[in-house]
């Protein structure tokens, strides 16, 4: 009876193992398709997820973009436009300093009197308009340009200063580089290489 016993146990343990053997290969197999599943349905979430930040990032990124085009086009549209108004200030100035050496020169060169009451009206005039008109939109090396080619006329002018043609050709040329290289035409300075 041991013996029938033991071979009752054994083939229930054999049977109990097959059982327990498949049970465990069928939950094993379970377990991986809810395993897989469960990776799919957090897969799904993530690229829908993944999706709707891109979709926001894209937006964002299409406004700050437009943002930046308009800010640049009205930084450009003002940085041209202030540029226009130097090129018209400074041809403006240049004509009203061409006027006044013109005459300057004749007194400096010793080939004409002194200005008149109403030349110096005039001169006292255009001296200030010049002012007014690179004060407008010049920058501080331009000014001092002019204020020391101005300085050296007035002296010449009320003062009867003597100086040569040579040092006021000088000071107006140091004005029209520090003009030329605000308005970047050419920021090489031009000199005078004539003979006079």
């Amino acid at each position: 009876m041991n013996e029938a016993l033991v071979i009752f146990l054994r083939d229930t343990l054999i049977t109990s193992g097959v059982a327990v053997m498949i049970l465990f290969g069928f939950s094993r197999a379970i377990g991986k398709m809810w395993a897989n599943n469960l990776i799919e349905k957090l897969k799904h979430n993530h690229a829908i997820e993944l999706e709707k930040i891109t979709k926001e990032l894209q937006r964002e990124s299409d406004e700050k973009l437009t943002s930046i085009t308009h800010e640049f086009e009205i930084l450009k549209n003002t940085h041209l436009r202030e540029h226009s108004d130097k090129l018209i200030i400074y041809r403006t100035a240049m004509e009203l300093v061409a006027t006044m050496l013109a005459k300057l020169e004749l007194i400096v060169m010793e080939k004409r009197p002194p200005l008149t009451d109403i030349e110096l009206e005039t001169f006292e005039a255009e001296r200030l308009r010049i002012y007014a008109y690179l004060a407008m939109l010049a920058p501080q090396e331009v000014m001092d340009a002019n204020d020391n080619l101005t300085d050296l006329l007035l002296e010449v002018v009320h003062q009867n200063k003597q100086t040569d043609w040579i040092t006021i050709r000088g000071l107006a040329l140091k004005l029209i580089n520090s003009m030329r290289r605000d308005i970047g035409l050419n920021k090489t300075p031009i000199q005078y290489n004539g003979e006079l």
